[in-house]
């Protein structure tokens, strides 16, 4: 797709809201959310399953600079793109996080992590003629772009979908890996592929978020692992933290645009 065709293109939105981030790095922080519709994951746990229709009634359809536009209005400069499946192949909706990082916001974008990340290649191939400002060529080191890539557990239903070279491989600092976990096979499945990636971890500096799966599992036993592991993680470099949903402790779990 290219950079015209997108911006003629009609995104399916469910809602674009401002609020504090409820999880990971930007935990606690004003930010803007667009949540566009669409996934291709079916997740056992999932807490978004509105999400799912892109031909839902209750949907906007919006072009991407009246995204912006709407963005804009809200006065914060710092996004979170989320789902649904941001990053879904074959599908227009993939490149308005790339969009709204041109256009000069900071955006992080939610990903289930069965759907690759940007390249260098995948950037170019899309802004063509547009790809450089000011003599700068526009890539992934100088776009302001970060990601909380999933890593699905067994408990989710989805682990055979997880794409790990692909995007490991184009991970940078200021990004991070979440596990969703609901129980021990899913907290064992999470040491055990950091185990198998670790030097990709550190050399990265990436952030690994535990969060447990809200409802399901006692997040103390989460501490209790955090803790009887920290010294493994120390001597590997590999920064892990506790990600609780606090919106769901601020408000009732179920309420939406929060």
């Amino acid at each position: 797709m290219t950079l015209e065709q997108f911006k003629n293109s009609q995104i399916p939105v469910v809602e674009i809201f401002k609020s504090i981030s409820g999880e990971g790095i930007s935990q606690g922080e004003v930010v803007t959310f667009i949540r566009t519709a669409g996934c291709n994951l079916r997740c056992s746990y999932c807490d978004t399953t509105y999400s799912y229709d892109e031909c839902n009634k209750d949907n906007e359809y919006l072009t991407a600079d009246k995204i912006v536009e709407r963005l804009e209005e809200l006065g914060c400069k710092s996004i979170i793109c989320t789902g649904g499946e941001p990053l879904e192949t074959g599908k227009a909706k993939r490149y308005i996080p790339l969009y709204l990082a041109i256009k000069g916001f900071k955006v992080r974008i939610e990903t289930n992590g069965s759907c690759p990340v940007y390249s260098d290649e995948e950037i170019a191939a899309f802004l063509g003629e547009n790809s450089k400002v000011s003599n700068n060529k526009l890539n992934l080191e100088n776009l302001p772009i970060f990601y909380a890539l999933d890593i699905k557990c067994p408990g989710s239903g989805m682990a055979h979908k997880n794409l790990f070279e692909e995007n490991f491989k184009l991970l940078r600092s200021g990004d991070e890996i979440k596990f969703v976990v609901g129980g021990e096979e899913d907290i064992n499945y999470a040491l055990e592929t950091i185990e198998q990636y670790k030097d990709v971890f550190s050399s990265k500096e990436v952030v690994i978020d535990f969060s447990p799966v809200f409802g399901k599992i006692d997040p103390k036993k989460l501490v209790e692992m955090l803790v009887e592991k920290d010294s493994y993680f120390t001597d590997n470099n590999i920064k892990v933290r506790l990600s609780l949903q606090i919106h769901k402790f601020i408000w009732n779990p179920e309420t939406r645009g929060v």
